[in-house]
């Protein structure tokens, strides 16, 4: 899938994003073929004071730079080996099965998410081909108003940011 969604950046020419998930498939594939020898550790849990202040230096970063300067790259690669430790690690011991509950949200999430993923697809698509982002926006369209202003770029990333913590429950205690 990430080599699928890299060749669709590069298709689109947004070279950036290609190399970023081209380094995705790489390391999952390195990782698979056991290419390099490194010891994955256990899931990491952090604090909550750190995972605020993360939080609070990369929105100020945002608020104060301009979209697109050299601040958002220095950050982006500041940023890449905490992600990285966050949501590459080894899951060891065993799993608890899934209720019947969990099995349907399971599905409900993977339904609209799929759903989602071909409604900005198309929308890609046909704006492309009518020259038309007003008819076919896609969500960065939508989006981009709010995200040119520092404001919009520091509250978006706290909420994303966030949002990564509720899903990684990096906060829950074992």
């Amino acid at each position: 899938m990430l080599a699928f969604v890299t060749l669709f950046h590069i298709l689109r020419g947004a070279s950036t994003d290609a190399l970023i998930f081209g380094a995705g498939v790489a390391l999952l594939i390195a990782d698979w073929k056991k290419l390099i020898p490194w010891h994955i550790p256990k899931r990491p849990l952090m604090s909550k004071s750190a995972t605020i202040f993360v939080i609070l230096v990369a929105s100020s970063v945002l608020f104060f730079s301009d979209r697109g300067g050299w601040q958002d790259v220095v950050l982006l690669l500041a940023l890449i080996p905490i992600a990285l430790t966050l949501v590459y690690y080894r899951d060891y011991g065993p799993k608890p099965s899934a209720t019947k509950e969990m099995a349907r949200t399971k599905w409900l999430w993977l339904s609209l998410a799929i759903a989602m993923a071909l409604a900005e697809l198309f929308a890609y698509i046909w704006a492309s081909i009518y020259k038309d982002d007003e008819s076919f926006p896609t969500i960065s369209i939508l989006v981009n108003p709010f995200l040119e202003t520092g404001i919009g770029r520091a509250v978006f990333l706290t909420l994303w940011m966030l949002i990564g913590v509720g899903l990684l429950g990096i906060w829950r205690k074992k």
